[in-house]
């Protein structure tokens, strides 16, 4: 039983090498930005023209920790789609807590506050993230999609 054990492990080791070497050159792209397309599948009433992006930032090889924003950003928008541009602080690595490796490969999400229907509380009716279309995960130096919907 050990003498199949090792082997396995061994094999379970390597592969999992092999996938944490793609997802770093996936993770960490040589740009510190990002380009962000806001979009979705029906059409929402915008009265409250202004919004707040964050950019969040982890270790992918830790689970179950905060993420830590490592950008804030207001922008205004009167129609979805739009497209965002964002920079990231060339020191972000050094934001994220706990603290990750100049090697560690990173995970970036994003999130929305926007109190698109203007009520002065967010909620209902306002433009949130569409979790059921696609995670919010963004990648350093590409196009990403964010799918919006209106809450309900």
């Amino acid at each position: 039983m050990l003498k199949l054990t090792i082997p396995l492990l061994a094999a379970a080791v390597a592969a999992n090498s092999c996938s944490t070497t793609l997802n770093k050159e996936k993770m960490n792209a040589k740009s510190d930005g990002l380009s962000v397309k806001i979009q979705s599948a029906n059409t929402i009433a915008i009265k409250n023209p202004s919004g707040k992006i964050r950019v969040y930032a982890v270790s992918a090889q830790i689970a179950d920790v905060p993420a830590t924003v490592v950008l804030e950003k207001n922008f205004t928008a009167r129609q979805i789609p739009f497209d965002l541009k964002l920079d990231l602080p060339k020191n972000h690595r050094k934001l994220i807590w706990p603290k990750v490796s100049n090697a560690e490969p990173i995970k970036y999400y994003v999130a929305l506050d926007w109190d698109s229907n203007g009520d002065g509380e967010k909620g209902n009716g306002d433009i949130s993230i569409d979790f059921n279309k696609k995670f919010p995960t963004v990648l350093l130096g590409q196009e990403n999609e964010i799918f919006v919907l209106e809450s309900k």
